[in-house]
This record gives structure tokens, C-alpha cells and sequence, in this order.
């Protein structure tokens, strides 16, 4: 079945095509999300994040009712404060082309099982903010049925173990046989995964930024250490499922993170008066150990300003990886 032809989307979609076209790299950094995982799937919206500070922005519920409805052929469905809109929605490298409030595109990623985070930018002032939504039964959504859909299916499964047949042929006197069960084989060991990120961006303002840390272990915990002038140490805390951490190391792996260099300095004037300016750069430290693996590297300013976004030349992988793990850690713990 064919998608309608709608003027204002393929235009958006081919200005994304274009973005991604120019660059080698995904205009998303790493998200562990398919297409797959948002086919035939309602979502209800939640809250507004603005991402530095962790704050509630918008809060959505009762105040504020929105859902989105993702179906198969491309179509998106949106019921907002009661209002019945259709739209069409696609997806690759991480970027979700949707149009939903004044936004037409996000980074998006599912974090847990049942939260969607719709990550982007604001254009006045280029701030990262991010809308989550939670997962719905389709069967409770606000979305009319549509009648092309099957009706459910209940599938029993028989339990492990032995068959009432192979009970039978049991003796009585053996029959403890009847519910003895072969010992499983103990797992095999994790492979110790660490990931640390400190410092990077300027010190400076109504509030400087003292210490910004954050360590990820190999369990999938999170902590986040801010050090402000006037709130003082936050500690964070929340974690990320092991699978998606080993699946985020062997994605840093296969880009060639280990083979970075270990430091990357200023090679331009501009670069060495921006050192001596203020807001003052905070260096910034990347650590990743994966199983024997370990690699440190150092960025001697990082992070974008009022001037310019870059002052020295490093590969966009450092930034991507940056990024990700801000987001892990952005994450509210689990059960919140």
C-alpha cells in the first residue's frame, strides 16, 4: 500500500536527506533504536525536559492530553487536547522525521522500555531540550480502531519439563525423577565495560561549573557529580540496561575510538587567545575501557561559545560519544 504524496512532508524529508547527504556522519548521535520498535505503537506524551538543568519545562497528563500513534505504512496519528491529526513520520540514523508541535525532526531514543525521547534544539537559542513520552496498550488509547486490524491472539505454551507421557513410564520409587531438573550452566562472566567523561565547556558566568563528572559502570549505573557556585556538589544516580551498554561499547569499538589519539590541542592563533580569555575552557577528559581495552584522550577546549561552535579540530566521534552519555545520564532513574 502507497503513502499519499503531501507537499510540506517531502519537502522536510528532503531537506533531512540533504543534511545527512552532506556529512559522514549521522546528524543523531548513537541511539539504540529501530524502526521496527515504533511500528504499530502508541505513545502518550509526558513532559518537556530541558536537558542541561533536568528541569520539567511543560508537563503533560491530565493538563496537557497527547498521544502519537505510529503505524506501519508510514502514517502517524496525533490526538492532542482532543484534536484528531494524521501526518506521516520516517526514520533512519537515529533521526525521527515527525512533525509534532513546532518541532519537524528529533534524535530519537527509547530509554528503558516504555519511555520515548524526542531530543532537538531550539533555534533561538540552541538550547537541548527533549519531549518524553510513555508507552501505551493500543487497546487504550484514545485512536479509533482501525478495521484492517486482527483480532487478538491468545497463545499457551506448555510448560518445561517432563511430558505426562514420560511420567508415566517413571517408577514409583523413582519418583523424585519427576521433577528433577539438570543444573544450568553458570553465565559467562560480563566484560568489564567503564566509560567516564569530566570537565569540558567554560568556567564562568553567574554560576560556574567547577567539576562536571559523570562515570558509567559496568552494571549500567550512572553517577552524575555538578559542582556549582551556588548549589553546590548534586549527585545524580540512575542506570541504563547492561545490553544497551554492551551495545554502545562494541558501537564505540567498531567507529574506531581506540585508535584516536590521546590528545588533541589548539593549532591556530584563535585557538591559543580563546585559552587565555574568559569564560576560561575547561579541558575535557574521555575514558573508555572495554574488556583488555582502555583508551584516555584529552580535548584542551570543548564545546561551543558565543564565537564559534569549534576551536580545535577532532573527529565528530568524540562528540557523539559526549553526547550519548549526557543523555544516559539525563535519564530518570528507573520506576520514576
Amino acid at each position: 500500500m502507497g503513502i499519499p504524496f503531501h507537499p510540506s512532508f517531502m519537502m522536510s524529508l528532503l531537506v533531512a536527506s540533504a543534511l545527512v547527504s552532506s556529512s559522514a556522519q549521522s546528524p543523531c548521535p548513537y541511539a539504540r533504536l529501530k524502526e521496527d520498535d515504533l511500528m504499530e505503537t502508541c505513545w502518550q506524551y509526558e513532559a518537556t525536559l530541558h536537558l542541561p538543568s533536568g528541569q520539567v519545562v511543560h508537563q503533560g497528563g491530565d493538563q496537557y492530553s497527547s498521544f502519537l500513534l505510529f503505524r506501519f505504512d508510514g502514517a502517524v496519528e496525533e490526538m492532542t487536547l482532543g484534536v484528531h491529526k494524521k501526518g506521516f513520520w520516517s526514520y533512519g540514523e537515529g533521526f525521527l522525521m515527525l512533525s509534532y508541535r513546532d518541532m519537524e525532526g528529533f534524535c530519537a531514543e527509547i530509554s528503558g522500555q516504555d519511555r520515548l525521547l524526542l531530543h532537538f534544539r531550539r533555534p533561538e537559542n540552541r538550547q537541548a531540550y527533549a519531549y518524553r513520552f510513555r508507552q501505551v496498550p493500543l487497546r487504550t488509547s484514545p485512536f479509533p480502531r482501525s478495521p484492517h486490524d486482527l483480532p487478538p491472539v491468545i497463545v499457551e505454551r506448555q510448560s518445561a519439563g517432563h511430558s505426562s507421557a514420560e511420567n508415566d513410564r517413571i517408577p514409583w520409587w523413582a519418583f523424585w525423577r519427576r521433577w528433577w531438573r539438570e543444573p544450568s550452566p553458570p553465565p559467562p562472566p560480563l566484560v568489564p565495560i567503564t566509560i567516564e567523561v569530566s570537565g569540558g565547556g567554560y568556567y564562568g558566568g553567574l554560576n560556574p561549573v567547577s567539576r562536571q563528572f559523570v562515570r558509567i559502570s559496568s552494571d549500567g549505573s550512572i553517577l552524575r557529580e555538578i559542582l556549582t557556585r551556588r548549589e553546590g556538589l548534586i549527585v545524580t544516580r540512575t542506570r541504563i540496561p547492561r545490553a544497551e551498554l554492551e551495545a554502545f561499547a562494541e558501537w564505540m569499538e567498531e567507529r574506531g575510538y581506540f585508535r584516536l589519539n590521546r590528545e588533541y590541542d589548539c593549532r591556530e592563533e584563535t585557538c591559543f587567545r580563546r585559552k587565555g580569555e574568559r569564560p576560561r575552557p575547561v579541558p575535557l577528559q574521555l575514558m573508555v575501557a572495554y574488556g583488555t581495552q582502555r583508551h584516555v584522550l584529552t580535548l584542551s577546549v570543548f564545546g561551543p561559545d558565543h564565537h564559534q561552535d569549534h576551536y580545535i579540530d577532532y573527529p565528530p566521534l568524540i562528540d557523539q560519544i559526549v553526547e550519548t552519555v549526557y543523555r544516559m545520564a539525563d535519564r530518570p532513574p528507573p520506576g520514576k
